[in-house]
């Protein structure tokens, strides 16, 4: 049996859902409110206190869904899994966890580039919208994480009634 790529995956999750969402959105428009406000500017020394912060939520937001993850694989039996897979939404589990481990950890090498290589105020404003992006691409896996629990209380119940 030969599992599917990550980039087929996210391709079959939905570019719609992924790219085309109110996170992308809330990212451009972070973009645009601090570029206008700092006319495109934003001076070294404060960029890399925001970096230093960028560096050690990103770190720490990477930990967290990585415990995520394994915590809600580690605790989903074999007939939820079994009833996941044939409807195809534990493929989808798995990617967006995997798609919202790879924000941080970009985020994070970035930071320490722009950190420790070079520094660039437009570079520096485009780590704010991604950030802004990160954050909430994260609520939205919280919210998924929210109707994974109650669609497996839900099947928890149906198994408990029908036995």
């Amino acid at each position: 049996m030969k599992t599917k790529s990550f980039l087929k995956r996210l391709s079959e999750f939905g570019f719609k859902r992924v790219v085309l969402s109110l996170d992308t959105f809330i990212g451009i428009v972070v973009f645009f409110i601090v570029y206008i406000s700092t006319k495109g500017v934003i001076n070294e020394t404060i960029g890399k206190e925001i970096l230093s912060i960028f560096i050690q939520v990103s770190a720490s937001l990477f930990a967290i869904v990585l415990a995520g993850l394994a915590i809600v694989t580690s605790f989903t039996d074999k007939e939820f899994v079994y009833a996941w897979k044939k409807i195809g939404e534990f493929d989808n589990m798995i990617t967006l966890f995997q798609y919202n481990l790879f924000i941080p950890l970009l985020l994070l090498i970035l930071s320490i580039l722009a950190k420790f290589i070079f520094y660039n105020s437009l570079f520096m404003i485009l780590l704010i919208a991604f950030f802004s992006y990160m954050v909430f691409a994260l609520i939205d896996l919280v919210n998924f994480i929210c109707r994974y629990g109650l669609q497996r209380g839900e099947f928890v119940k149906l198994w408990k009634e029908t036995k």
